[in-house]
């Protein structure tokens, strides 16, 4: 299979995979990317934004794709018009003009983190409140945000990536009978996380969150994009499950959101 695009233009692979019907769900899109499943020339590739250029080619169970420049008047070149079929030639409009669906979602996501993690720095700063986090699905993406910001030193006290059950049981002190009873992605465990970094480094507010980031992990009772989130604040522990969708980028994006909106009431 041939994919033209415009001269000198490219494509992202997740953009190519949806244009050329490989797949038409953009959620199963990411996953498969996700899971390694694709090879762009001959190497496996887990980014779904990779930029796909001239002559780059693309394999997936069996298809086969060479991407192509069109030329400068945005035709196929004469060529290839003879050996031309209707699922030979898969014509791709300009980028500019595309407006994508899972770009326009990770925008919306980016800014949500940007707006909502200033707020919470303006407010602990304001306040002149501390705070310490304990990760588990997200892998210290919310101290990324958090400590992202200038002057964050001042309330941001430090965290754990307790990403293995043994580093919940060890440094943060959940009992390994709460994870063998409840799991480690459950209300109780995170709720224990958060007494366990607060206890650490005694600060004003904790978080923890804890959850199924995919693609793989879900159960029928725990699918993935199961999150527990829970944050203590003077004295007293809110917790919330979430059930969030999408890759597992998003999923871990949405839970640092949920964690933000938290901190903020």
């Amino acid at each position: 299979m041939k994919f033209w695009i415009d001269k000198d233009d490219f494509i992202y692979l997740f953009q190519l995979m949806k244009a050329a019907g490989i797949e038409n769900d953009y959620d199963e899109i990411g996953n498969i990317i996700d899971q390694g499943r694709v090879s762009v020339n001959g190497e496996n590739v887990f980014k779904q934004r990779l930029k796909l250029v001239k002559d780059d080619i693309i394999e997936f169970r069996d298809y086969h794709i060479k991407v192509l420049e069109r030329n400068e008047k945005g035709e196929i070149p004469q060529q290839y018009h003879r050996d031309a079929k209707p699922k030979g030639n898969i014509r791709h409009g300009k980028l500019k003009s595309w407006s994508s669906k899972p770009i326009d979602s990770e925008k919306q996501l980016l800014k949500q983190i940007k707006d909502l993690s200033y707020q919470c720095h303006q407010k602990l700063l304001s306040l002149n409140k501390t705070i310490s986090l304990a990760e588990s699905c997200t892998g210290g993406m919310l101290q990324e945000i958090l400590t992202s910001h200038s002057g964050s030193s001042k309330y941001f006290l430090g965290g754990i990536v307790s990403y293995s059950d043994l580093s919940k049981i060890n440094i943060l002190k959940v009992k390994k009978n709460t994870i063998e009873k409840f799991g480690a992605v459950s209300e109780k465990t995170a709720t224990e996380m958060v007494m366990g970094i607060q206890k650490i480094l005694n600060s004003d507010y904790s978080c923890s969150i804890t959850g199924i980031a995919g693609p793989i992990g879900g159960t029928k009772e725990k699918p993935v994009g199961t999150v527990f989130i829970s944050a203590l604040k003077a004295g007293k522990i809110v917790k919330i499950k979430e059930q969030f969708t999408g890759n597992r980028d998003a999923i871990r994006k949405k839970a640092c959101i949920s964690a933000l909106k938290i901190i903020l009431t």
